[in-house]
Order: C-alpha cells, then structure tokens, then sequence
C-alpha cells in the first residue's frame, strides 16, 4: 500500500484516496488548477489496489460520479466514487440497488437525477436513482433481461434498451415499446430526439444476389406517434468475389444536437470461413437532420477512423484512443502525463491509459474519463483504477 501511496502523491493525487469506505481523497479538482489543458490529466487514482473504473457520469462541474470495481480480491464488489467539487469520496453501493451487481453504469442530468445500474447475480438489472438527497430504488423494466443502455433526460425522461425492447420511464413507472429492428446501443440530444441503432435482416440490401446478412438500422423516436420508426441508411455490399456470411451493424450512436448524429459499426464476414478475403470495412454514419450519409474518409482519418465516444458542445469530437477532433476537422491525438517512476512504479515499465467510460462535464468543454492505467514491467505489472480529466 505504501508504494501505491507514494505514486499517488507524486501523480497529483495526494491524500487518502483508498482505505476504508467513507474515506476521502483531495485530489486535484476536474474543474481546478490541475487540470491542465490540451491533455488528459489524471486527477484520482485508488490506492486500494489492482481494479478499474468502469463507468463514470457528471451531474455537474462539482458532481462527479463513478462506479469502479477492485480486482485479486476474493469478493471484488463495485464500489461508488463521487467528487464534490473538493474530495473523492469512496463509498459501497447504495442500499437502494438492491444487492451486489456487475458491469455497473451511471447516467445523469443534474444532481437530483444520477441513475446507476448494473446486472444481477440471476440475471436481470437493479436500478436505483440518487435524487439530490438519497439513493431511492426503481423497479426494473417489465422486460426479461439485463439493461444494456441507459439514457436520462430529466428524473421523469428516462430511456433504456432492455431485453430487445424499449423502455421508458415517466417519474412513476415503465413503458416498453417494440423496435423495428435488433438495437444494440441508444443515445439522445433529448428525450423528444432518441436514437437507437444496431442492425435488420430483412428490408433493401439484405439477401440477394449480394448476399449481405444484415445492414445497418437506424430508429428514431416519433413522439408524435408513440412509436420507433426505422430510418434509411446507406446500404453495404462487398464487391465479388462476395465473401461468406457478410452483414453489417451499428454498435453504437453519439447524438450531439437534433442535426448532428453519429452512428459507427462495421461490415465484416466470417473470417473463419476463407483464409483470404477483402479488408473489414468501417462503418461510420452521420445524420444531418435529414438523412443519413457514410463518412468517406472512416477507413482513413486519424480521427473519423476511430469511433467518438462524446463531444464538447462547441462542434468538438472525443474519438477512442486519445484522439480529438476540433469543430473545423483538424485531429489531434491527445498526450496524457505518465504515472512517475517511484515506488511500485519503475522507469522500465510502458504505460497504457483505457478508459471505459468518458462524459462531458455539463457547462464545459471539460471531459472526464474513467478507466485504469496498465503499468506493464517485469515482476509486478499494475493495473491501477483512475479517473481522468481533459479540456480542449
């Protein structure tokens, strides 16, 4: 633990970050002198030990929430992290969810709205809502299967994908709604302007003399008509020889505005089928408020050739693998500062930064991720849990 301590202290990250829960770690504010411009500055790092952050939301610049997960423990529960605008603070999860869960995600609008969730032991999610004062516990959706998206507008505009269906949730109760086609992930710039993509096998493009198994599917939210309506996509076929088994899906959407969404998958086949074939193609879609277009440079931008994972409200792109892209298309790989070579940390030893979780901190151009920082070196490699901060 000492060693673990020592880096803390030298990363900018001083104080008792790890410990007992209810512990507090005064590391450098996301909103504060640490965080420097231009790069990702990591900003806590919990000291307890292997593990990382596997999801993190901002309710406000000095509301910060983030659910990690210790490992090498013989019951590695998730915990809660949350940032007041001074302190990390570590605390087990709420009461109110109900029991122990995996793969925990967070969601906000403010700070009388964080949504955290996670999968049951059995199957299934809990769910449970911080209101501005306590956690309280939702009922999970009347739908079979675990949440795998989740997006909250206000505390009675809440929508997630569920068990192949829609749901949402209205303050009081659940509302599940068919979708036209198989969805994977969903986003939205509000909860009149929803989005959910992932792929149909029936419909143009699909079967055929192209023989294509699938193609992208993009639904949108008619409030109008209480209902998901499929919108067109462009259509994918690779040239003949057609190789076996090929489709093409969505994985996931960023919605920016009502005229700016992004939607990235790709267009593959079964490689197992032939030893040679043509290159996998990216699929990168983007909606302009009135239709959908691929991008023609997604195999080949430093920036549109890695899928955005959040944006900064002024026209700025957060792609994967440390990449920015400004509003005039310039692309930039974003540094991050190492962990210093003290303590358990040598100076031999290559340093990777993963995040899974990145969001906008509302009223900013700020960014927080959360993820782990790989220090790979001979006879101790670390896996250390952190959460990270960057302006433009």
């Amino acid at each position: 633990m000492s060693a673990i301590a020592g880096v803390l202290l030298l990363a900018g990250c001083g104080g008792d970050g790890g410990g007992s829960a209810g512990d507090a770690d005064r590391s450098r504010a996301p909103g504060g002198t640490g965080s420097a411009k231009g790069s990702w500055k990591i900003v806590h790092i919990d000291k307890r030990g292997s593990g990382t952050v596997e999801a993190v939301t901002a309710a406000a610049d000095d509301d910060i929430w983030a659910a990690g997960t210790d490992q090498g423990v013989a019951r590695p529960d998730p915990y809660l992290l949350r940032y007041d605008g001074t302190t990390w603070r570590r605390t087990p999860l709420p009461a109110a969810l109900g029991g122990r869960v995996s793969q925990p995600r967070l969601d906000a609008s403010g700070p009388d709205n964080v949504w955290l969730h996670g999968v049951a032991p059995a199957g299934g999610s809990r769910i449970a809502r911080w209101d501005g004062t306590r956690w309280r516990a939702v009922p999970k959706p009347p739908v079979e299967g675990a949440v795998g998206s989740l997006r909250a507008f206000a505390p009675d505009d809440v929508w997630a994908l569920v068990g192949g269906r829609a749901a949402h949730w209205d303050g009081a109760r659940w509302t599940v709604t068919s979708l036209p086609a198989v969805a994977s992930r969903l986003d939205g710039s509000s909860g009149d302007h929803v989005w959910a993509v992932g792929y149909r096998d029936s419909g143009p493009g699909v079967g055929g003399a192209g023989g294509e198994q699938t193609q992208p599917a993009a639904m949108r939210w008619d409030a109008r008509a209480r209902a998901w309506k499929l919108t067109p996509t462009p259509a994918f076929r690779f040239p003949d020889p057609v190789p076996p088994e090929p489709g093409a899906s969505l994985d996931g959407v960023l919605a920016v505005s009502r005229d700016e969404v992004w939607a990235y998958g790709v267009h593959s086949f079964d490689h197992g089928e032939t030893p040679t074939g043509p290159a996998t193609e990216r699929v990168l879609l983007r909606w302009d408020g009135a239709r959908w277009r691929q991008e023609p440079d997604a195999d080949t931008d430093p920036c549109l050739s890695r899928p955005p994972v959040a944006h900064d409200g002024a026209g700025g792109l957060l792609l994967e693998r440390h990449r920015f892209r400004t509003a005039d298309g310039s692309c930039r790989k974003v540094p991050w500062q190492r962990l210093p070579a003290t303590g358990a940390v040598t100076s031999g030893g290559k340093q990777q930064l993963w995040f899974e979780g990145v969001a906008r901190v509302p009223g900013t151009k700020r960014f927080v991720g959360g993820g782990k920082v790989y220090v790979m070196q001979s006879g101790n490699p670390l896996v250390l849990p952190v959460v990270a901060v960057f302006e433009p």
